[in-house]
């Protein structure tokens, strides 16, 4: 069950701390909050986890400071879309909205090679009124010959070409945990000179490990690639590692799957 906070209901209200006091006594019942930042406000969230089927929905609708109570299914409990569910099907990151209602370009790199490249890049966006894009610093490949990137040793130029051209959102492949603190170091000595959205290829979207990871940092939102050999309910499920670690702004990216047909029909969708 999610208990959805009045707007006005902020961590060091009272009603707030009356709340968390209350749902302590329910017997089996534990809470994870989350506060998700908005632009004007912020919207807290309390998920009540544990046998939640003795709770009465309309008891829980009525203690002070909820402003609704939704009750959700086993699967899918943060991402799902349940039953009276009126929770924003969107997120704002740097200044950019993302949901089903804006449409953005993530035209880029699939693979950095030098500078002067991600400057034509950038520059040609910005010419275009493109505030999003992607850069593949690090790049994993069918065969361990090919350019797999730079890695971090481009993270410097690239984020501060992003900056100078005024890109947003730049969504970059990880496929290990010490990316995430490469990406971090590298934002910081360039004064966070744009977002970036990590993105969780298709090889890893089944890497339970890197997900949870990943899902516990809320900093940046995520992009997820549809793995190339899984179910829809896989897929939702990867979606919900991510989110049950605390990362709930997470952006579906439908990738075809394969075939025993070889190129070019590598990327059917299914």
């Amino acid at each position: 069950m999610i208990l959805i906070l009045a707007a006005h209901v902020g961590e060091t209200s009272a009603e707030y701390q009356s709340l968390l006091i209350h749902l302590a006594t329910l017997p089996g019942i534990r809470v994870r909050v989350h506060v998700e930042q908005g632009s004007e406000q912020n919207l807290t969230e309390l998920y009540l986890i544990g046998n939640t089927k003795q709770l009465d929905i309309a008891q829980m609708q009525a203690l002070p400071g909820v402003e609704r109570a939704v009750r959700v299914s086993e699967e899918y409990r943060i991402l799902g879309r349940h039953r009276d569910d009126q929770r924003p099907t969107h997120f704002e990151y740097n200044g950019v909205r993302l949901g089903q209602d804006t449409l953005h370009v993530f035209a880029g790199l699939c693979a950095v090679d030098n500078r002067e490249h991600v400057e034509i890049m950038l520059r040609a966006l910005r010419d275009n009124g493109q505030v999003c894009t992607r850069m593949g610093a690090y790049k994993p490949r069918t065969s361990p010959y090919a350019f797999q990137g730079h890695g971090k040793a481009c993270l410097p130029y690239v984020f501060e070409l992003a900056g100078k051209y005024g890109i947003r959102v730049m969504a970059m492949e990880i496929t290990h945990e010490s990316h995430l603190d490469e990406i971090n170091e590298a934002l910081h000595q360039t004064g966070d000179a744009t977002g970036v959205m990590l993105q969780i290829g298709t090889r890893n979207t089944q890497n339970f490990e890197l997900l949870k990871i990943v899902g516990r940092q809320t900093k940046m939102p995520v992009l997820l690639k549809r793995g190339f050999g899984i179910t829809l309910d896989e897929s939702l499920n990867a979606a919900e590692y991510l989110a049950s670690e605390g990362n709930r702004n997470v952006v579906f990216c439908l990738r075809g799957m394969k075939t025993n047909m070889a190129d070019p029909h590598r990327n059917f969708v299914d």
